[in-house]
């Protein structure tokens, strides 16, 4: 069988200024807190709660390895954690773009789709 993507939701994130840690050994260090947002599509609706962050390291080559946890809640008031890895690619006008695997944590009933299925993201930053 061969996968089919289809499209889940838009999330747009608020982001507070960088947390510098510095050179760490395998790259620059950043944590960058995630202070809310928003979550919109045809599968899943809601807002992104304040409170996460993402852990990214940018190695020498330029590419920054992203390693996010937050919290999300959908329209009808159940959480779901999220855990989302990937890499990011700097242009050259100062935004970043890449790609993400999502992971998702959740308990309500209706949202165990989230836990069975596999997930890629696009980002844009």
């Amino acid at each position: 069988m061969t996968p089919v993507l289809s499209p889940v939701a838009r999330l747009i994130v608020t982001l507070a200024p960088p947390l510098v840690i510095g050179d760490s050994g395998s790259g620059q260090r950043d944590v960058i807190p995630i202070t809310g947002g928003s979550i919109d599509g045809p599968m899943l609706k809601g807002r992104v709660l304040a409170g996460g962050a993402d852990w990214a390291i940018t190695r020498a080559d330029g590419i920054a390895e992203v390693w996010a946890r937050y919290t999300i809640e959908t329209g009808d008031g159940a959480l779901v954690m999220v855990t989302n890895t990937g890499v990011a690619h700097p242009r050259g006008d100062g935004s970043w773009y890449g790609h993400t695997v999502p992971v998702f944590e959740v308990a309500a009933p209706t949202y165990q789709w989230l836990r069975r299925s596999i997930f890629v993201g696009s980002l844009e930053a």
